[in-house]
């Protein structure tokens, strides 16, 4: 299950950087030698729905140095289309370490039904 969830995340974060965001999303923050790093992400909620939503959860640096991370979490339809991003930029995160994050989006009247997050370590 954790594998194929993996291999879900790590998709849809290729597809959105291959594809560009949605036009109502904000620019994603530049990362630098970015590297997905999602083995290094707890997700404890990421809830579909309507208005504003929240996603959180931890990060816990698996490296033998301090890094910096992104969190890219998108709300999609049913038809599997991002309507809302948001992102967390966390810096300094030392080795073993672990912190945690949130990241929200404000949907308005339009409906998520899941949501997805993607976690990339580079330089902030």
């Amino acid at each position: 299950m954790r594998a194929t969830v993996l291999a879900v995340v790590a998709a849809l974060a290729a597809a959105a950087v291959l594809a560009g965001c949605s036009p109502s999303a904000p620019p994603a923050p530049s990362v630098t030698g970015g590297t997905n790093a999602v083995d290094d992400l707890t997700i404890d909620e990421c809830p579909p729905g309507s208005g504003r939503l929240t996603s959180a959860g931890s990060v816990r640096n698996s490296q033998g140095d301090a890094g910096d991370y992104l969190v890219h979490v998108s709300w999609l339809d049913a038809d599997g289309s991002v309507i809302a991003s948001a992102w967390e930029e966390i810096e300094g995160v030392d080795a073993g370490a672990s912190v945690d994050w949130s990241a929200s989006a404000d949907l308005g009247e339009a409906s998520a039904s899941s949501c997805t997050v993607a976690l990339t370590r580079g330089m902030l």
